[in-house]
C-alpha cells in the first residue's frame, strides 16, 4: 500500500515538472520572437513621452504569430550587465500580440514607468535584449553615437526574412509602426510611366479579345460539323431501316386494288355481270350449314 502511494506521489510530481517545463519553453519560444526594432538616439523634435520630454527611445517588435509577454526580461546597453533593466511583470501592456510593437524611452529615469528604462542611449552606443534568466542574449544591435544625427533613427527592415534583416538609416522615424516605409507603385502606375498614351495596352487588350474571339470561331465551327455528321449518320441508318422492310410487289398492289374496287361496286350494287372472267354477286341463299337451325338443336335427353 505504501508503495502504491509513493508512486502515485512521484507521479504527480513528474506531471507537475512535465507541465511546468513545458510551459516555460512555450513562454521562452515566445519571448524569442522578439527584436530590437528601431533606435533612435537623439530626439529633438520626435515623439515625446506622456511627460513630454523629448528623449532617446527605443522599439521592440514582436516578430512571431502568437503573443509573448515581454515582462520579466532585461534590457541594457552594457553587456558586462545583461540585468541592468528588468521589464516589470503583471503589468498587461506587456504582453505583445502578434506583430506588435513597445516603445521603450531611454533617459534615465525609472519613475515614470516600466516603459522607461535607467539608462541612457547616447552613453555606449549597445543596446541588448536578455531572456527572464539573464544568460540568453535575445537580440542586440551596436552603433555609433557620433555619427548618429537629431530625429534620425536607425531601423531593421521588416520587408526581408528575419535572418536576412539588416540595420538602414530612417530619416522618418517610425514609433510604433512599420518600419519599411518606402511606398511600391501599382500596376496601373507603372504601366502608367512606361505607356503615356495607352499604345500597348490598347494593341494588348484587342490581341487578347481576337484571340478568344478566334478560339470561339473554332470551337463553333467543330462543333457544327460534328453534329452535321451525327444528323447524317442517323439519316442514313434510317434509310437503311426502311430498305430493310419487304416493299409489296406491283401485282400485289394491283391484285388489292381490284378486289377493293369490286367490293365496292357489289355493295353498291353498280357492278356489271361479266361472261367470263371474275365478278362478284350477292348470293341470294343467304342460308348455310353454319346458320342452319337444325345443327344448333339438340336431342333431348333420354328419359329413365
Amino acid at each position: 500500500m505504501i508503495e502504491i502511494k509513493m508512486k502515485v506521489f512521484f507521479l504527480k510530481i513528474f506531471f507537475f515538472l512535465f507541465l511546468t517545463t513545458a510551459f516555460v519553453v512555450v513562454k521562452g519560444q515566445g519571448v524569442r520572437d522578439i527584436r530590437i526594432n528601431e533606435i533612435l538616439v537623439k530626439n529633438d523634435s520626435n515623439c515625446i513621452d506622456q511627460y513630454g520630454v523629448h528623449s532617446g527611445w527605443f522599439e521592440l517588435f514582436n516578430t512571431g504569430y502568437s503573443t509573448a509577454d515581454v515582462g520579466g526580461c532585461y534590457v541594457t546597453n552594457d553587456i558586462n550587465n545583461p540585468t541592468k533593466y528588468r521589464i516589470p511583470k503583471g503589468d498587461p501592456r506587456t504582453q505583445m500580440s502578434s506583430r506588435t510593437y513597445s516603445l521603450f524611452y531611454a533617459y534615465n529615469n525609472v519613475d515614470r514607468g516600466i516603459f522607461h528604462v535607467n539608462f541612457s542611449l547616447d552613453e555606449i552606443g549597445f543596446l541588448a535584449l536578455f531572456d527572464g534568466s539573464g544568460r540568453v542574449l535575445i537580440d542586440s544591435v551596436s552603433y555609433d553615437i557620433t555619427s548618429q544625427r537629431a530625429d534620425v533613427s536607425l531601423g531593421k527592415m521588416e520587408n526581408v526574412p528575419l535572418e536576412k534583416a539588416t540595420w538602414e538609416i530612417m530619416e522618418e522615424p517610425t514609433p510604433n509602426a512599420i518600419n519599411y516605409t518606402i511606398v511600391e507603385k501599382t500596376r496601373g502606375e507603372k504601366y502608367a510611366e512606361t505607356d503615356k498614351y495607352g499604345v500597348i495596352i490598347t494593341i494588348t487588350t484587342m490581341t487578347i479579345v481576337f484571340i478568344v474571339l478566334f478560339i470561339l470561331a473554332v470551337i463553333f465551327y467543330y462543333t457544327g460539323k460534328y453534329f452535321r455528321k451525327q444528323t447524317e449518320r442517323h439519316k442514313q441508318k434510317k434509310e437503311i431501316q426502311l430498305e430493310a422492310i419487304p416493299a409489296v410487289s406491283n401485282a400485289n398492289e394491283l391484285d388489292l386494288a381490284a378486289i377493293a374496287m369490286a367490293l365496292h361496286l357489289y355493295f353498291d350494287d353498280q357492278h356489271e355481270i361479266e361472261q367470263t372472267g371474275f365478278w362478284l354477286n350477292r348470293s341470294l341463299n343467304q342460308h348455310s350449314q353454319w346458320s342452319a337451325k337444325h345443327i344448333l338443336f339438340k336431342k333431348s335427353p333420354k328419359r329413365k
